[in-house]
C-alpha cells in the first residue's frame, strides 16, 4: 500500500535569541502585570523563572513528545484504515486499489480512509446520520419557537 512517510522534524535548537528572550519573560510578566491591573498588580507574581537548562530540557521533551504523539496518531489511523479496507469485499477491494493507485494527492491515512469510506458506503452512512440529526435539531428548534410565539400573544 502507498505512503508518504512523516517527515522527521530537526531537534530543537537553543540560541542566544531564544535564551535572552527566556531571561527577559519574568520582566515582560511583570510589566504585562502592572500595565492591566494597576490596582491590584502587588497581588499578582509571575511565575518564577527555572534554570536555562532546565527549560531546554523541557522544550526538548516536549517537542518530541509531540512528535512521537503525532506519530503514533497517523499509525493508528493507518491501522483503522487498513482494517476498514480488508473488511471490504473482494471487488470493493479492487475499486478502492484502483483509485487510490491513481490518487494524486498526499499519500496520508485520512485520503486513504476518505476512499474507502466512499467506497464501503460509511460516508453515504455517516451523511445521512447527520441529516437526521440536523432534521430533529430543527424540529426542536421550531418548537421551541412556535411556544415563543405563542407566549408573546398574551
Amino acid at each position: 500500500m502507498r505512503f508518504d512517510r512523516r517527515v522527521r522534524f530537526e531537534p530543537l535548537t537553543w540560541t542566544a535569541r531564544k535564551e535572552a528572550a527566556y531571561l527577559g519573560r519574568h520582566k515582560r510578566a511583570r510589566a504585562k502585570i502592572d500595565r492591566e491591573y494597576p490596582l491590584f498588580a502587588h497581588q499578582f507574581v509571575p511565575a518564577p523563572l527555572d534554570d536555562v537548562e532546565v527549560e531546554k530540557e523541557r522544550r526538548e521533551r516536549m517537542a518530541l513528545a509531540g512528535e512521537q504523539r503525532m506519530r503514533d496518531l497517523e499509525a493508528k489511523h493507518w491501522r483503522e484504515a487498513r482494517a476498514a479496507y480488508f473488511a471490504c469485499e473482494p471487488n470493493v477491494r479492487q475499486q478502492i486499489v484502483a483509485e487510490w493507485a491513481g490518487w494524486r494527492g498526499p499519500a496520508r491515512a485520512g485520503y486513504f480512509i476518505y476512499i474507502v469510506e466512499k467506497h464501503n458506503g460509511a460516508a453515504d452512512e455517516r451523511d445521512r446520520q447527520y441529516r437526521i440529526r440536523i432534521s430533529a435539531l430543527r424540529t426542536q428548534i421550531e418548537n421551541r419557537l412556535d411556544a415563543e410565539r405563542s407566549l408573546s400573544l398574551f
